[in-house]
């Protein structure tokens, strides 16, 4: 394909160059779309989110797209190297998590210049380095440091999409850390206290460390777990008293896995109907979902091929049949590009009850209260017999 070298440097290049064009175009189509405001016509709540929905972007994507807006809108020596392609995306992606720094904001447009000139002669790696040291650089004007680490405070819970185990990752300020740690000591030698009671019960003086039953590592997440537990059961938890955990099962899957449990052969289950997941959406081990109903208080959730809730098994803690069965519908606002997560959804009929609509699973549907009360402005939202919601504007045009 390529004659020489040259030819394949070459064809990166205009590959690249290409690239930096398209997100400069991008860029001003989100500014454009903000500054107009026409992405609430179709009941977005932001130029993201319909960005997001329409293009069929992943989150991440779209924060990387507003961010680039924003740092380049700000700053028009970049926007106009981007442009024509002698600042990588890449590049100016870094530039807008740099330009997120409220206390360096003002000092990047004077710096413009030299972000192009280091950007031209250094790799990104050294690039990003630099532009690091240059924010530490500026920000030290701004708040005491510790106060910095404080206001930069994070933490995130990742699950990983093939296994579905879940990785914690986090950053705290010294006063904030101080505490957690010292709490999270006393968790942690509770549950070395019990491995040890246990390795004594079945060795007696003989036990050593080997004997333990678990590892550090696991007794640390057992801690962590343990604190969990501890805090939504405690008086004063945020968690409500009537909270139970539901985990929503397609009714093939339910009992396919009620027939492995009763030791039957093992059959395929479809992957494009299989829900083994929580009420916001998040998937559940199947085999660990089976064991954890039998060991602690949730609710069963059984539903058909269009989402409709056919079964609702009870726990210690159940009111509310119908208003829960609606919102187990759907993990999210069903209004399309909406992302408010069910659990923070209020529930409505979708026939007006005025014009004969009943009040049942069937004719209810979840959404978040700013896209509730526009439903109320001429927009219909319907459900066709697949499950799939369809939403409609006052022109009767459907939105995609």
């Amino acid at each position: 394909m390529f004659a020489s070298v040259h030819d394949v440097i070459a064809e990166i290049e205009t590959l690249q160059a290409e690239r930096c064009r398209l997100a400069a175009r991008e860029a001003e189509l989100f500014r454009s779309l903000e500054r107009s405001g026409r992405f609430r016509d179709d009941g977005h709540g932001s130029a993201k989110t319909m960005i997001r929905h329409v293009g069929k972007l992943s989150g991440p994507s779209a924060a990387r797209q507003r961010r680039i807006a924003q740092v380049t809108g700000s700053l028009p020596l970049v926007d106009g190297a981007l442009a024509s392609g002698r600042i990588g995306v890449d590049h100016v992606d870094l530039l807008g998590r740099v330009h997120a720094n409220r206390r360096v904001r003002p000092f990047m447009v004077e710096a413009q210049d030299w972000f192009l000139e280091l950007a031209a002669g250094e790799s990104y790696d050294d690039f990003e380095r630099t532009v690091r040291q240059w924010e530490r650089l500026a920000d030290q004007d701004g708040p005491e440091p510790n106060d910095r680490y404080h206001q930069a405070r994070r933490l995130k819970l990742t699950q990983d999409d093939e296994t579905l185990t879940w990785t914690a990752d986090g950053r705290f300020g010294s006063q904030m850390g101080t505490q957690i740690a010292e709490i999270f000591a006393h968790y942690s030698a509770a549950e070395l206290a019990a491995d040890w009671e246990k390795a004594r019960a079945e060795h007696g003086n003989d036990a050593c460390d080997a004997h333990l039953p678990r590892s550090a590592d696991q007794r640390s997440a057992d801690a962590l777990w343990q604190v969990f537990q501890d805090a939504a059961s405690a008086d004063t938890s945020c968690v409500p008293p009537d909270f139970c955990h539901n985990i929503i099962w397609s009714s093939e899957a339910y009992e396919e896995m009620v027939r492995r449990l009763d030791g039957g052969p093992i059959r395929p289950v479809d992957p494009t109907t299989f829900r083994c997941e929580t009420a916001t959406g998040i998937p559940f081990e199947p085999y660990e979902a089976a064991a954890y109903s039998l060991l602690t208080s949730v609710r069963r959730v059984i539903v058909d091929a269009s989402s409709t809730v056919i079964d609702l098994g009870r726990a210690r803690s159940f009111t509310g049949s119908s208003r829960i069965a609606t919102k187990l519908q759907s993990s999210h606002c069903i209004w399309k590009g909406c992302r408010v997560p069910v659990d923070r959804c209020q529930v409505d009929h979708t026939r007006a009850h005025r014009a004969g609509g009943k009040t049942n699973p069937g004719n209810g549907a979840p959404m978040c209260g700013r896209h509730n009360r526009l439903k109320e402005h001429g927009y219909r939202v319907w459900r066709d017999p697949t499950g799939e919601w369809h939403l409609y504007r006052p022109d009767g045009t459907e939105v995609r």
